[in-house]
């Protein structure tokens, strides 16, 4: 399946991120697409654990099975941007109550990544 696939068609993608003595850790997140663009967010804002691995490397790997999503990330800071990945959670995760009123507030608005693959 095509990395843009796994983002869009899956509700729950996990996101495998580097330590710092080699190893990795996998962390179930959620991710939407925006005009064949995926993102993501860290719900928790800057303090979650993989959030900070992936701001110290700029990259991660998406798990799906025997698959592997190597992808770069960019940080998004732009309001244009921001409103649209808002919209696309509301789509994708409309009937997720609570959970997804925070990951549209300013905290993890502040968090959000655009992923490039890189495979």
């Amino acid at each position: 399946m095509p990395a843009i696939d796994y983002f869009a068609g899956t509700d729950v993608v996990r996101i495998a991120t580097e330590l710092r003595d080699g190893g990795e850790v996998v962390t179930p997140i959620w991710a939407v697409v925006v005009d064949s663009v995926p993102y993501v967010r860290s719900a928790y804002g800057p303090e979650a654990k993989w959030y900070r691995r992936v701001q110290r490397t700029g990259n991660a790997t998406f798990i799906d099975g025997a698959h592997r999503y190597p992808v770069t990330i960019e940080n998004v800071d732009d309001e244009e941007t921001n409103g649209r990945v808002d919209e696309a959670y509301r789509t994708k995760y409309s009937g997720a109550g609570e959970s997804l009123q925070q990951i549209v507030v300013p905290p993890a608005r502040a968090c959000t990544m655009r992923l490039t693959p890189t495979d």
